[in-house]
């Protein structure tokens, strides 16, 4: 799913919620890394430590990219989710 926010350089820092089902706060920002592999992520609402090994969003000049490989709480047929992407 390609997130089009009009951007012209990619986000820099993004945060993803879905609020039609339960699930957590993820986060992404370009110092840990948002690029067209492996993208460290923060789970905001948790104490948990990052996750490193996962590719669940790719860089997007407009915006960014949800990859098919991002669970339900990122990436459902028909979810609604809530984020804010900041350039």
């Amino acid at each position: 799913v390609n997130v089009d926010c009009g951007f012209t350089a990619g986000a820099r820092f993004i945060i993803i919620k879905r609020t039609d089902s339960t699930g957590d706060w993820y986060a992404w920002d370009s110092t840990r890394g948002i690029v067209s592999g492996n993208d460290p992520y923060l789970t905001l609402n948790t104490n948990a430590t990052p996750v490193t090994n996962t590719d669940y969003i790719d860089p997007l000049n407009a915006g960014f990219t949800v990859t098919s490989s991002a669970p339900a709480a990122l990436n459902a047929s028909g979810g609604t989710y809530l984020f804010l992407a900041i350039a």
